[in-house]
């Protein structure tokens, strides 16, 4: 937190405004818990975050299992290629509350994580993936889970395989969501092809271990 924000963000935020409103897609998938049981991480990144629905999952998971575990949640809080599509659709564009053209569904993430209880756990960091992947790099930052879940278009879902692959401390694992969208499965199979990885499920997740 201080690294990225020089304090705590969370502090003097009035959350009480906004209502828990933690509504998104595969959130709370019983994969996350699995995975962390698992693995026991230290750091969980996660790229794409939307609202924190899944965030909080894992967040909830940490806290089960005795971890003392953080996630590094990673957005530009501004939306994909799909909210910008139908002006009409009340759960992408709308839900990006524009005010004056600028979405400002950060702050809606961030009170959800207050409502939740697990601003010591959960870390923003609203800045695009490529640009937090050069970041996490240049200051020697690892992680043992990292959950891709950003953009749905093939080279872009290839290009943060590609990033986080090198985030990733050894052992750890690679997992996303969306594997329906012929973007994301197109690129999780060619990035696994290259890296000669096998291509795993739990539940609803794909998974790729190094």
């Amino acid at each position: 937190m201080s690294s990225i924000h020089g304090g705590n963000i969370y502090e003097g935020f009035s959350y009480a405004n906004y209502p828990c409103d933690i509504a998104g897609w595969g959130g709370d998938s019983a994969a996350f818990g699995e995975l962390i049981a698992g693995v026991r991480p230290g750091l969980i990144i996660e790229v794409g975050s939307w609202k924190g629905a899944s965030a909080i999952t894992m967040a909830d998971a940490l806290k089960a299992g005795g971890l003392d575990g953080k996630i590094l949640c990673i957005d530009t809080w501004l939306g994909a290629l799909e909210f910008r599509l139908d002006q009409s659709d009340p759960e992408r564009f709308k839900a990006l509350d524009c005010r004056h053209g600028y979405p400002q569904v950060y702050f809606q993430f961030l009170a959800n994580v207050c409502h939740s209880g697990h601003q010591d756990r959960i870390v923003p960091f609203p800045i695009d993936s490529a640009a937090a992947a050069l970041w996490l790099l240049s200051h020697g930052v690892s992680a043992d889970l990292i959950y891709i879940d950003g953009s749905h278009e093939e080279e872009a879902v290839y290009q943060d395989l590609l990033d986080y692959s090198a985030v990733l401390r050894p052992g750890g694992i690679l997992f996303g969501d969306d594997w329906e969208w012929s973007g994301v499965r197109a690129a999780v199979e060619r990035f696994a092809r290259e890296e000669r990885l096998p291509i795993t499920r739990c539940h609803d997740k794909w998974v790729l271990s190094n």
